[in-house]
């Protein structure tokens, strides 16, 4: 029996801006602006982490805190991992009232990535970024799940329809789940995939998979095999690990596809690839019924 997965709601998420000049330099001078560009474009690390030290430390630019904080935190550029300078330009830009920053300082607590484990810190931290509309999903589990804070589906709920409501289709995604299991609200399978829908147009991976599931198992929808396979192929494509394993299940079972086991094979070892443990086991089982 191979294993799937389904209806989940997401985990916090890292935020970052990847050599973003344009946003690094919002009110600086154009010569300073172009010189970020140029050493961009061209690949030049060196030079760009000189610019987010200067739009830091000499500019006093929130967002060169933070770009040089992703740096350090990530080790990128040929800069060696450094956790706690890294921390230090995060708080200095969230102090400054730059949203992201605060947002990366709640999933560095929630995580205990590079720090002591602390959701208390981590719903401080995302509360504040909520006010600037980001982290507010975050934020949302976790009230949900009681980690550093009450549990409160309601409050919950109202930080999701928050964060959807400004285009973070994790949000989106999280209603959809709350709908599908009733939690805090009415269940209504209907409303469940219209939020799925949504974060899946926005290009968020388990949302695509969760409304396979949905039309896999005929929950909200008739079943429709070759739809589950459509939105599983968008998970997949979407670097969503769950999404290969469980179209893997359908090309090893033969739902709604050819049975093909070279191709559930290549889709579980994927899964596998990107950490999925099911997956791994699925693969194994796949191989010892194979021969």
């Amino acid at each position: 029996m191979f294993k799937n997965y389904a209806k989940a709601a997401n985990t916090g998420k890292f935020k970052k801006i990847l050599l973003a000049a344009s946003l690094l330099f919002t009110g600086a001078n154009a010569g300073f602006i172009q010189e970020g560009i140029q050493a961009q474009q061209s690949g030049d690390h060196k030079k760009l982490i000189e610019i987010y030290e200067k739009a830091c430390h000499e500019e006093n630019k929130a967002s060169g805190c933070y770009n040089l904080a992703v740096v350090y935190f990530e080790g990128t550029g040929g800069v060696e991992k450094n956790y706690e300078k890294a921390i230090k330009l995060y708080q200095k830009a969230c102090n400054a009232k730059f949203a992201l920053a605060c947002n990366n300082l709640g999933y560095i607590y929630e995580s205990g990535n590079g720090i002591d484990q602390n959701f208390t810190k981590a719903a401080a931290y995302y509360e504040k970024a909520c006010q600037d509309n980001e982290g507010c999903t975050s934020l949302g589990l976790l009230y949900a799940n009681g980690a550093g804070v009450k549990t409160d589906i309601k409050k919950a709920i109202s930080l999701y329809t928050k964060a959807c409501d400004y285009g973070d289709m994790m949000g989106c995604n999280n209603l959809g789940y709350l709908h599908l299991e009733g939690m805090g609200v009415e269940k209504d399978y209907g409303k469940a995939k219209a939020f799925y829908e949504k974060a899946c147009a926005g290009g968020i991976g388990i949302g695509c998979d969760n409304l396979g599931f949905l039309y896999a198992f005929g929950q909200g929808t008739e079943q429709d095999y070759g739809k589950a396979k459509e939105f599983y192929e968008k998970a997949c494509a979407l670097s969503y690990d769950k999404g290969c394993n469980n179209l893997a299940i359908m090309y090893a079972e033969g739902k709604g596809v050819k049975a093909d086991n070279a191709k559930a094979k290549e889709l579980f070892e994927k899964s596998c690839e990107k950490g999925l443990k099911i997956a791994c086991e699925n693969a194994e089982f796949l191989k010892s019924i194979s021969k």
